[in-house]
């Protein structure tokens, strides 16, 4: 059945309705129950008792010495399972197809990867402001107990994620990389750009629906409200990306990429070689916001025609 995009199925799929349900399904029910389970395995393996691990949980971290290394492991093998696993059982059990059937390009080219990697470092400013605007939301006088809880949960994963990215070795920082980067990245673009987002263009037939649909489930699944509005950006980057080029390797390492770079600038800040704290940035001045839209918008245009070409010069 064929769609208004280069994304089309070759083969009998299950209907979009049902897998989408599925798929969240799963991955509550992976991430949430069977991801608790791990974290609480690892700890208690690591020699936490049940009153270490209600403290760790409530963001006392500094009476428990394995607290870093089992919280990390246990957020590793949570992510695997929810995103990784989620996405292999349904695609490979319940329909029982390959992973090649999330390509419907060949592998592109190196020049292709380094235009991502210029257009993801430019379109940080942007987004950066995104979040600054996200971060200085104000609810309305009627909703300032949701306001006072969603900060409150802000608060809580900024204090996990400063305690995260704290390394003091290189192997920690070797482990937070192959989680927070690798697995993530991996897991992540599996589940929400090569099912999901097949899934909703599969229901919707607008690829541009899907993206952004994706994008935004993308954002509201990680449960941070005030990083919303950048993160469903980065998920609709993504998105386009996997739909010009038509390889799930694209966005994969495009995330990567993006997880990964924040990783090693706060490894590079940990040990006194940049002076930057990215937790720190709140303000993105405006001049540098403007460039960076303008200078995504245009490499994007490029990277689209780029892509474009190819694929009509391998045709040919």
């Amino acid at each position: 059945m064929k769609n208004n995009s280069t994304m089309y199925f070759t083969s009998k799929e299950n209907a979009a309705a049902p897998s989408i349900l599925i798929l969240l399904g799963l991955f509550l029910v992976n991430f949430i129950v069977a991801g608790t389970i791990l974290q609480f395995g690892v700890m208690t393996a690591f020699g936490g008792s049940f009153e270490d691990i209600m403290k760790v949980s409530g963001g006392d971290y500094q009476h428990f010495p394995n607290a870093w290394l089992s919280m990390v492991l246990g957020q590793g093998l949570g992510s695997f399972v929810g995103f990784i696993g989620t996405s292999w059982f349904y695609w490979r059990i319940i329909e029982k197809k390959q992973w090649s059937g999330l390509n419907f390009r060949p592998l592109p080219n190196i020049r292709i990867f380094l235009m991502i990697i210029l257009i993801e470092v430019v379109f940080m400013g942007f987004n950066g402001w995104l979040q600054e605007l996200n971060q200085n939301f104000v609810f309305p006088e009627s909703m300032k107990g949701l306001e006072t809880v969603l900060k409150s949960m802000e608060e809580q994963l900024a204090k996990a994620t400063r305690f995260f990215t704290t390394f003091t070795s290189f192997w920690q920082f070797i482990l937070a990389f192959i989680v927070i980067a690798v697995i993530a990245g991996v897991g992540e673009e599996l589940l929400f750009r090569g099912l999901l987002m097949r899934k909703l263009l599969l229901g919707t037939k607008n690829i541009h629906v899907a993206i952004w649909l994706a994008g935004f489930i993308f954002a509201f699944i990680h449960f941070q409200f005030y990083g919303i509005l950048p993160r469903m950006m980065l998920g609709v980057l993504f998105g386009y990306l996997y739909y010009w080029t038509g390889n799930i390797w694209v966005p994969i390492i495009a995330h990567i990429f993006n997880n990964g770079l924040a990783i090693v600038v706060m490894y590079l800040y940990n040990l006194g070689i940049v002076k930057t704290d990215l937790e720190s940035i709140d303000h993105v001045p405006m001049p540098i916001v403007l460039f960076s839209l303008v200078a995504t918008i245009g490499l994007l245009f490029l990277f689209r025609n780029y892509v474009e070409s190819k694929t009509i010069e391998s045709q040919s």
